[in-house]
């Protein structure tokens, strides 16, 4: 029987949302002025993706999509995002009040 290649799971956090907006905004020296939709096509990401990173609506992504978004704001990944390092690592925390 062949078994299933390893598949990571892992996800990025964005640190900050409005951070990240500012920075699209306002990039450093010498960097491009993104909208949200000219980083969506920049990153070949979904205009849904980039908005909802942005508002703190879904602020997690893959490794991949972290890399992607942080190499065209030319800063280092770890400068925007964090790795999440728990059981819930292949989905958004959605109830972050605890159990209701």
């Amino acid at each position: 029987m062949k078994e299933e290649p390893h598949v990571s799971h892992a996800r990025y956090r964005l640190h900050d949302g409005p951070l990240l907006r500012r920075l699209m905004d306002s990039p450093p020296v010498g960097g491009r002025v993104y909208s949200v939709r000219s980083l969506a096509l920049a990153t070949d990401l979904s205009y849904s993706k980039i908005q909802k990173m942005v508002t703190e609506d879904r602020p997690t992504c893959t490794p991949d999509e972290a890399e992607r978004i942080a190499c065209a704001l030319s800063l280092s990944r770890k400068a925007l995002f964090s790795p999440i390092s728990s059981a819930s690592a292949d989905k958004d925390e959605e109830d972050t009040d605890g159990p209701r």
